[in-house]
């Protein structure tokens, strides 16, 4: 992690005395103070996991930005596309015949496609 604790007497936010500082480790910047090495602690670890958050919620906002994507929605609404078909190893992906030619390899189902009206 990129922050330690060092035992030294510091002043908290609140005016109260404190024994144990928060530290940037590469450029020793003190960060936070606080009264026991248990709470400086503790505070690195929500530093940490806000973080590790902010990074799974950037993902998550990502993912449905991308869903957008016009790539993305060429197979809404494909007869093959939906959760049964696509996890059943059996079915092909809706995307395997983009180029369906006869010697193509892939496995070949007849299927009706719906036409958006």
């Amino acid at each position: 992690m990129p922050y330690s604790v060092r035992k030294k007497t510091c002043k908290q936010s609140s005016g109260k005395k404190g024994a144990y500082i928060v530290i940037k480790k590469k450029s020793g910047e003190k960060t936070s103070c606080h009264a026991s090495k248990e709470k400086a602690e503790a505070s690195i670890n929500a530093r940490y996991t806000e973080s590790v958050i902010e990074e799974i919620l950037s993902e998550i906002k990502d993912y449905f930005r991308d869903q957008q994507d016009e790539d993305y929605l060429a197979f809404d609404g494909h007869p093959l596309s939906d959760v049964d078909s696509l996890l059943d190893p059996s079915k092909p992906a809706p995307w395997d015949h983009l180029n369906n030619d006869d010697d193509d390899g892939d496995v070949d189902v007849d299927i009706e496609e719906k036409l958006k009206q």
